[in-house]
């Protein structure tokens, strides 16, 4: 390996790596990536595509453009380039295909016993660019401005690379949980990872509904405000924190509700406790987008602020009937839109809207909130 340049990108505040290894170096190294990151592991798959072409040209010692890595570790905790490799601490911004191809080569020659072009394709160089001490949201606008007009990537998925880490890392005690766990939430502090991730990704785009990466771009300066927000703390692991405080806090004082004679009429209840209500992708896309909306319109500072508001939430109404009715509107959504999941979501964008804006009536009135709104739901979509 040898280094051949450092610049730096003043735009994500990076240190911008050029180095030259061997592809059999690279290899290495991007194993212990992809083994670390299962989500980076996406492909395109047809023979037909560009990528079988290069394959083609890749065993007959063609020269590929650089590969461009970003340290996967916390700005202030990244490690010397060295270190970097040695570690794996990285992930793939740029020529995750390429690099997939390069497997894909490797995997066939030692199917076939064809030690030598295996070698002969091992001593090829490659060149690799590595972005070092960059913060995610300077990772994710690279990863948006790198692959514009390539395979698409939703913005879903570029997030769940960035944030994967957190699985195996303590967030105040909560715990996330993958698909490939084969778990459900069912405890306190237990969310599905994805569905997390939906709600911080409606969080960044202000809107319940996915944007791709030309959508982000054409609104680069609001990611550039995030980009720039977030070298002074981790908004994906303050966004989680808020929103279990708000489970939490709402759980407490619904007194542990749960699903009973006055929605019996209901078969299929959107969630039978408040904790299942809550903990679902529908519920964290409304809340994520809503606070946004709020951010944006400076009615809230940020995340800190809403946690202050959950603490001085004091009661849901009356009684439990609050839950009661929000069940209720979930179940009339269910059964009159086309699109169920979307229109959820927008109800639960209008709720926590409500709830939060101190120049509202329904500021911190959770059972105001709960049919204001529904009411404005109505007023936006029928």
């Amino acid at each position: 390996m040898e280094v051949l340049s450092k610049l730096r990108d003043g735009r994500i505040n990076a240190d911008n790596i050029l180095i030259e290894l061997t592809i059999k170096e690279y290899l290495e190294l991007a194993e212990k990536i992809l083994s670390k990151n299962e989500f980076q592991r996406q492909r395109v798959g047809s023979s037909k595509t560009v990528y079988s072409l290069l394959k083609a040209d890749l065993l007959k010692g063609c020269v590929i453009p650089p590969i461009v890595l970003a340290s996967s570790s916390d700005s202030e905790k990244a490690l010397d380039v060295v270190k970097l490799i040695e570690n794996g601490d990285l992930l793939i911004l740029d020529g995750l295909q390429r690099t997939m191809t390069l497997l894909d080569i490797k995997k066939e020659l030692v199917a076939n016993g064809d030690k030598e072009k295996l070698e002969e394709i091992y001593r090829g160089k490659i060149r690799v660019e590595i972005y070092s001490g960059v913060n995610r949201l300077g990772v994710l606008y690279r990863m948006l401005t790198l692959n514009t007009g390539q395979t698409p990537v939703s913005l879903r998925h570029q997030i769940e690379i960035l944030y994967i880490d957190y699985i195996n890392r303590d967030i105040s005690g909560i715990h996330l949980i993958r698909e490939v766990d084969d778990e459900a939430p069912g405890k306190s502090k237990e969310y599905v990872f994805r569905d997390i991730v939906d709600g911080f990704n409606a969080y960044l785009d202000r809107d319940i509904l996915p944007m791709d990466r030309l959508d982000v771009l054409d609104n680069i300066r609001g990611l550039e405000k995030l980009s720039t927000e977030n070298q002074k703390l981790d908004l994906f692991k303050q966004f989680v924190i808020t929103y279990n405080n708000f489970i939490e806090k709402v759980e407490m004082l619904s007194k542990d509700w749960v699903q009973g004679e006055n929605t019996k009429t209901i078969s299929r209840p959107f969630g039978k406790t408040t904790r299942k209500i809550f903990s679902k992708s529908q519920a964290m896309t409304g809340f994520g987008s809503a606070v946004g909306k709020l951010v944006d319109y400076k009615l809230v500072t940020g995340f800190e602020q809403i946690d202050d508001m959950i603490s001085k939430l004091d009661n849901i109404g009356p009684d439990t009937s609050a839950i009661d009715q929000l069940l209720l509107n979930l179940n009339t959504i269910k059964e009159q839109s086309k699109k169920i999941g979307t229109s959820q979501r927008f109800y639960f964008h209008y709720f926590f809207r409500e709830l939060f804006n101190h120049d509202g009536d329904s500021y911190l009135k959770f059972d105001l909130a709960v049919q204001n709104g529904y009411n404005k739901y109505l007023s936006q979509t029928v």
